[in-house]
């Protein structure tokens, strides 16, 4: 798509022939036209190329060059038309064009900067709110964090008192039986009787047994 730029060699001492300046003009206006509409790709939103990467800038420098060819054979057009060797409508009808894509370059490179600033800013805003976005994150940690550590600490606590009163608990039995020392004897007592009990107990058991068999038989 990208048309080379016409060299237009301007002969210092004589002016060209009016048809030779004709196919100039329409020449550097076609790639004007070209070069415009590829500059223009940098105005749109979805582009994804800053304003200032090496092919926008190269753009501009071309379509400024174009620019400074065709006002060049413009003025060219002038001298031949004061000669009455040119056509002055014609002439009029290229200086308005010529006008007209000064306005329009110079509008572009406008809209250009203004959406490169935009992209700038809106790069800017998403990464301040993915910052706010992890700090929140660091934050919630933090707190759940402090939140273990509060439940830990707690339980500590609870584990702690209930030691002391286990503690306090088996520091009283250990007194009370220091106090009384026949109790430990008394409970032996009895677990020796409940013993003989039930060897007695089994025993008779065994006896009426032994007797019920014998009668059966």
């Amino acid at each position: 798509m990208n048309a080379e730029s016409v060299t237009i060699e301007l002969p210092s001492a004589s002016i060209r022939p009016w048809d030779q300046l004709l196919h100039d003009v329409r020449e550097l206006e076609q790639q004007f036209d070209t070069q415009i509409a590829l500059y223009m790709q940098y105005i749109r939103p979805t582009h994804n190329q800053p304003s200032n990467d090496p092919q926008c800038t190269h753009l501009e420098s071309k379509l400024q060059t174009i620019l400074d060819d065709l006002q060049s054979v413009i003025s060219e057009m002038t001298e031949t038309v004061h000669t009455n060797r040119g056509s002055r409508r014609v002439l009029e009808r290229h200086q308005s064009m010529f006008h007209d894509y000064e306005r329009e370059f110079q509008r572009y490179k406008q809209n250009v900067r203004a959406t490169a600033k935009r992209t700038e800013l809106n790069g800017a805003e998403v990464e301040r709110d993915r910052m706010v976005e992890e700090r929140g994150r660091i934050d919630q940690a933090h707190t759940d964090i402090d939140m273990v550590l509060e439940n830990a600490f707690a339980v500590h606590g609870e584990l702690t008192q209930q030691r002391s009163v286990i503690g306090g608990a088996t520091a009283k039995l250990v007194d009370v039986s220091e106090r009384i020392p026949g109790i430990n004897m008394l409970l032996g007592r009895i677990r020796s009787r409940k013993r003989r009990e039930k060897v007695v107990l089994a025993i008779v058991i065994s006896a009426c047994t032994c007797i019920l068999l014998f009668v059966l038989t």
